[in-house]
């Protein structure tokens, strides 16, 4: 026999996870910001403000996006479903995009609260015309 309170566990989690990927790709202005992000990508790979991590996660959620969607694997199969099986497919675009979104947001941030070294603050000066 099934165990209702592991398949209502196993829901629980589901419904958790699609919350989380919805919220993200909310905060991502519903990947809109994606489009005025992608530029900075670049940027954020090759600087060395950002941590390895935050690079690979970055690479990993769009590698793995690129390859479900092209790949003919999916958990809900198109063949059989009909337009109904790209639902998977939206969720694991939804899932990278907010993730590459949440990203280089951080990112934004250290250059916003970085100190350039070229400006010399609290200093006292006069102008003489």
């Amino acid at each position: 026999m099934i165990n209702l309170s592991k398949i209502s566990f196993l829901i629980d989690i589901l419904l958790n996870t699609l919350k989380k990927t919805l919220v993200r790709f909310k905060n991502a202005k519903f990947g809109l910001l994606f489009f005025t992000n992608i530029f900075k990508i670049p940027d954020f790979l090759t600087d060395n403000r950002v941590n390895i991590i935050s690079k690979m996660k970055l690479i990993f959620s769009l590698s793995v996006a690129i390859i479900y969607i092209i790949s003919g694997i999916d958990f809900i199969p198109e063949l059989i479903t009909g337009l109904f099986g790209f639902i998977d497919d939206i969720f694991v675009l939804v899932w990278s995009l907010g993730i590459v979104n949440e990203e280089i947001e951080k990112y934004k941030k250290i250059i916003k609260d970085s100190i350039d070294p070229n400006i010399i603050e609290n200093v006292k000066y006069n102008i003489y015309d």
